[in-house]
């Protein structure tokens, strides 16, 4: 019994957020308008989705415009974009990415989230369908909810029962055994090979053997026969985000015949990819290059003997053009072609956000020139303003507790700053505030961050016990490895406008510390010790 309970503790569990008329309620339209989503569909303006309101005066998917109209006269048809369709459901799964990390869109018209990893950061699985159906409403959409063993699952739970339904680990088979074949959503063929013989309920479908199953309606009917029996099979959902704009360029040749003529188009192509990744602040970290062959003739080729694909992988994240032309010749020698290229296309498969690098200023023994020479020659590239050094203000509040000043050079005969033990002795033998705090926070481990932001982020954090659990970033929640004591800063007391009372923290999350704050009910992001 105690195996039995562990097992449904450890099995997966999903929540479905059924959203019926989000394709037409992007357009502007609401649930209970009568209005259809037309496109192109085997030569003919057809019906891909309509509202509920329009579903129930009669509206079906693969009917013609004019069959629409006839039956509804007073109809809207509204013609499908489907570029903008794209970046919204990308909108709409990001939203959601808010409570779990493993987001994706598999249908038109719903979303399915794994909780079984984030619900407890929340409270529990109750907690998140409890913000799930108030972000649903923040957005503006008719939805429905439903959590389960397998996704597929909950989504029939969904489209099918009034209300929000939660199923207990182990109670899917219990709670599907009632509805119709159809709320599994299989296909035609198999819809129709299933009534065929009587099979028009779920639990019908449960009460039949595995092998029969297996043999009679293949992967499709044994994948529901075992969601029907409660078994959780396991889910063939993509859960990586699907980018409409994921970065990649292409240049269309003449017949190059020689791997040496792709040399000419590859710094353009390498230029194009660069600006791409640089508007979206990230490097590559691999390549995949894919060159498109003019088609023989049809005998006895195979299919996918028209392309060439190959992997570029990149030692450090970049997005250098000339790097990147130096990799990607690298890899085209010894490739031998069977026809001529019609084609080239250069894809980032893989990316990261860019944090900058540059040699020399953080390890030394990567350095290629003097810091002195390197410091002059990004003055001359730069100007003399660009290049500064921080200096320590005597103010309380962090942002405002250093100024730049020009970075000295050479001919000033000195540094700007004393040494650090020189400064610390001094203030351990002041009477001086302001001194006394400056050499408590020297000696610190990590005193202050090396990179601090220059406006505060505002930062979700998860709670228990009156210690953080989570933040949210921008990949999603991330659970807090460690978190330190609190240290609270305050003042500027005398200025309404200006003062301050926060109280401090530095988490670890990811294998990063960060430098956080709590202020009148609120959390702020402050900077990074990297």
């Amino acid at each position: 019994m105690a195996a039995l309970t562990a097992g449904l503790a450890r099995r997966p569990r999903y929540l479905v957020v059924l959203l019926p008329a989000f394709r037409l309620e992007r357009c502007g339209y609401d649930a209970d308008d009568v209005v259809a989503l037309v496109d192109e569909v085997r030569n003919a303006t057809r019906i891909v989705s309509s509202t509920p309101a329009g579903a129930e005066a009669g509206l079906r998917v693969g009917m013609t415009a004019s069959e629409a109209r006839a039956l509804v006269p007073g109809v809207v048809l509204e013609p499908l974009d489907a570029p903008g369709e794209a970046e919204d459901r990308l909108a709409l799964v990001r939203a959601f990415s808010a409570l779990s990390d493993r987001v994706v869109s598999p249908w038109d018209d719903a979303l399915a989230l794994e909780i079984s990893r984030t619900s407890r950061v929340f409270g529990g699985e109750a907690a998140v369908v409890a913000e799930a159906r108030q972000l649903a409403s923040e957005l503006g959409h008719r939805f429905r909810l439903a959590v389960a063993d397998a996704p597929l699952a909950a989504l029939a739970l969904a489209e099918t029962i009034d209300g929000e339904v939660h199923v207990p680990p182990g109670g899917t088979a219990e709670a599907l055994a009632e509805l119709p074949i159809g709320a599994l959503r299989p296909s035609r063929g198999l819809r129709d090979a299933l009534r065929a013989v009587g099979i028009t309920q779920i639990a019908q479908l449960a009460g039949l053997d595995a092998a029969s199953v297996a043999g009679r309606y293949g992967p499709e009917g044994t994948r529901l026969h075992q969601i029907a029996r409660g078994d959780a099979p396991r889910d063939r959902l993509d859960w990586r985000e699907v980018d409409p704009e994921a970065p990649s360029v292409q240049a269309t040749l003449s017949g190059a015949t020689s791997t040496l003529q792709l040399h000419f188009v590859l710094p353009g192509l390498l230029v194009e990819l660069s600006r791409k990744l640089s508007r979206r602040d990230q490097a590559v970290v691999r390549l995949q290059l894919v060159l498109r062959l003019e088609p023989r003739s049809t005998l006895g080729s195979l299919p996918g003997s028209d392309r060439v694909a190959l992997t570029v992988r990149v030692g450090r994240p970049t997005r250098d053009p000339t790097l990147l032309e130096r990799l990607v010749r690298r890899r085209l020698e010894g490739v031998r072609l069977s026809s001529p290229v019609e084609a080239l296309i250069l894809e980032a498969e893989e990316v990261v956000s860019e944090l900058g690098w540059q040699p020399g200023l953080t390890q030394r023994s990567e350095a290629r020139e003097p810091l002195p020479d390197l410091l002059a020659r990004l003055a001359d590239h730069l100007g003399d303003d660009a290049l500064v050094a921080p200096v320590c203000v005597e103010a309380w509040r962090p942002e405002a507790a250093w100024r730049a000043e020009r970075f000295p050079r050479a001919s000033d005969g000195g540094e700007l700053l004393g040494s650090r033990e020189d400064a610390l002795r001094a203030a351990l033998a002041s009477d001086d505030p302001v001194a006394r705090q400056r050499a408590w926070e020297w000696a610190l481990e990590a005193p202050r961050p090396t990179r601090l932001l220059a406006r505060p982020e505002r930062l979700d954090v998860r709670w228990e016990g009156g210690r953080p659990v989570a933040v949210h970033l921008a990949r999603g929640w991330v659970a807090v490895e460690r978190a330190s004591e609190v240290e609270r800063l305050s003042g500027e007391w005398w200025d309404p406008e200006s003062a301050f009372d926060r109280e401090y923290r530095v988490l670890r999350v990811a294998g990063r510390d960060l430098w956080m704050f709590a202020e009148h009910g609120r959390c702020w992001l402050h900077g990074w010790f990297d």
